[in-house]
């Protein structure tokens, strides 16, 4: 094996998890769903039975032909191929998942979590290669690890349609890592399989991790033994303490923007290494955004210079949700849970003090109203009906309502920002009032207006969302270009992801806005931060950023 691995590539069953075959009436007690989600009538015990014929023809197959397929492939043409393949194919996802675990029950191996947030931390690029016809199993497994932030990219048989032992698969991985196969090394169970590709793909390394209660059937040739065996995961960090190139714990930063922790929740199981994915994704550096505990800002190692901004309530003394739901609001009408959340917001000011960070990201607030017509109309957009008539009966109710009540709301908040301009300004901290998400939520642009007169632009000044303007435009309340163009010389920093129908923080370049219209109203000192959800992978958000770069939105660091 050569000393040159900088990247480590695993496969999954037998490896990071094993299997064990359920005995036949467990196994038809489990199939029960799938009898009743498809509507076919037979006896379940020799429904059961046909659907295991057909999934051992269908390994018999996918083996010979090192071919695989999808969900919806392996449902309509080799499982239940006499049934309505248009109803299959719409359940094929769910019937996949009930039909494998009632085949298998698995059990996630020993150290399999932590010895991948070793290699992680120690500065190796992770990926994951698998031969398997379900397409949510290995990443619901990284996400049981606390890991899934940490890998750079997964490939799926079924995704790609080839099985290993063919090498393409494993090439595949490489290119969408970024990196020659040559300094890769592969972790499976498999030596007819694992060895044998990563061998023919010019890998570096290959392991394989032996399984006591299987024996191989025989010995592995020359060409499928591997560089090394070993018994327990955790000998990995053993046979690779370090990557071979410098710098993988600490890269230089590529983008001058940063990452909100919003991608962070359920990724980590230590939010430390959100830092790290951070910084080896070429983010600059991080926002921390309402979901983090004063728990969470405990567990990160040397803080100072790696945050760019601070999105109020953090730290998370109370949860941000909770603070909504019960009006715990700088613009709540009742004294005392205005001074709630004016409290909040200056222990963020509080922390961005102790951090040396400038900016706070400030939610001014919302109308306590039932949201049911906003779900509604949500609804109705969602089905193509944003012009209906009873799209604008509901567009005319909520504003008539928001009108009703808005008069107290301002009057709190503007009260609020006073206080809290001045704990802000013995500080140097400038204060940013954010665009919203919700026709409830304050401010519209005339509010916003009335808003930043009451402070220059070097204490107070506007974040620009660029994913809850589309959504306000989508529900037919507010143009998105109404916010660039009457408070653009007032933007601090902006908030960029994308909208797919009308669901906002998806990854720029996945759906319907137009960033290369936001990047000429973007003032160049103005922040920039990447604000996308927990359920996109580091190679979603490489590729937004890319997509960033080339609109204009970000700069790319020299």
């Amino acid at each position: 094996m050569t000393d040159k691995i900088d990247a480590i590539l695993f496969d999954v069953g037998g490896t990071l998890r094993r299997g064990k075959n359920r005995a036949l009436a467990e196994k038809t007690a489990l199939c029960q769903p799938i009898l009743d989600l498809t509507g076919v009538e037979a006896d379940l015990q020799d429904f059961t039975r046909m659907l295991d014929e057909h999934a051992n023809a269908y390994r018999k197959w996918s083996r010979q032909a090192l071919a695989e397929l999808d969900e919806t492939g392996f449902w309509t043409k080799w499982m239940l191929p006499e049934v309505d393949p248009q109803k299959i194919g719409s359940l094929a996802v769910e019937l996949n998942r009930i039909w494998r675990n009632a085949d298998r029950a698995y059990e996630i191996l020993p150290d399999a979590g932590e010895t991948i947030l070793a290699l992680f931390r120690a500065g190796f690029r992770l990926g994951v290669v698998s031969n398997t016809t379900s397409s949510l199993e290995a990443p619901n497994l990284l996400n049981e690890l606390g890991v899934s932030g940490c890998i750079d990219a997964i490939i799926l048989s079924c995704q790609v349609g080839i099985r290993k032992p063919r090498p393409e698969i494993l090439l595949a991985a490489c290119q969408r890592m970024g990196v020659e196969p040559g300094v890769c090394a592969y972790i499976g169970n498999l030596p007819d399989r694992d060895v044998a590709s990563a061998r023919q793909a010019g890998f570096g390394g290959t392991v394989i991790l032996r399984d006591p209660g299987k024996p191989f059937p025989e010995a592995p040739t020359p060409e499928t033994t591997p560089d090394h065996w070993i018994d327990d995961l955790k000998e990995l960090l053993d046979v690779f303490p370090k990557p071979a190139t410098a710098g993988g714990t600490s890269p230089r930063p590529v983008y001058q923007a940063s990452l909100s922790s919003m991608w962070s929740i359920g990724k980590f199981s230590h939010f430390n290494d959100f830092f790290l994915a951070a910084r080896r994704l070429g983010f600059a550096g991080v926002e921390l955004n309402h979901q983090v505990s004063p728990a969470m800002l405990a567990q990160v190692e040397a803080i100072q210079g790696r945050v760019g901004s601070i999105h109020e309530p953090c730290p998370a003394v109370i949860a941000a949700d909770r603070l909504k739901k019960e009006d715990r609001l700088i613009s709540s009408p009742d004294e005392g849970r205005r001074q709630e959340g004016v409290l909040s917001i200056q222990r963020s000011i509080d922390l961005a003090v102790s951090l040396g960070v400038s900016t706070i990201v400030v939610h001014p607030g919302q109308v306590q109203l039932d949201g049911a017509l906003e779900r509604e109309l949500r609804q109705l957009v969602a089905a193509g009906a944003a012009h209906s008539d009873r799209a604008r009966e509901v567009r005319d109710q909520m504003v008539e309502s928001r009108s009703r009540h808005i008069e107290p709301c301002l009057a709190a908040l503007t009260k609020s920002l006073q206080e809290l301009l001045e704990h802000a300004g013995r500080h140097g901290i400038r204060l940013g009032l954010e665009n919203r998400y919700h026709y409830y939520d304050i401010p519209l642009p005339d509010e916003l207006e009335m808003l930043l007169s009451m402070a220059g632009e070097d204490r107070l000044g506007f974040i620009y969302d660029a994913g809850h303007a589309r959504t306000l435009e989508l529900l037919g309340f507010v143009q998105q270009e109404a916010w660039l163009e009457r408070f653009g010389k007032r933007i601090l920093g902006a908030h960029l992801h994308d909208v797919c129908g009308v669901h906002d923080h998806q990854p720029p370049g996945s759906g319907e806005v137009d960033f290369r219209r936001i990047a000429d109203h973007l003032p160049r000192e103005a922040f920039r931060t990447l604000e996308v959800n927990h359920a996109h992978s580091p190679e979603q958000i490489k590729t937004a950023m890319e997509h960033l770069v080339k609109t204009g939105c970000v700069t790319r660091l020299e």
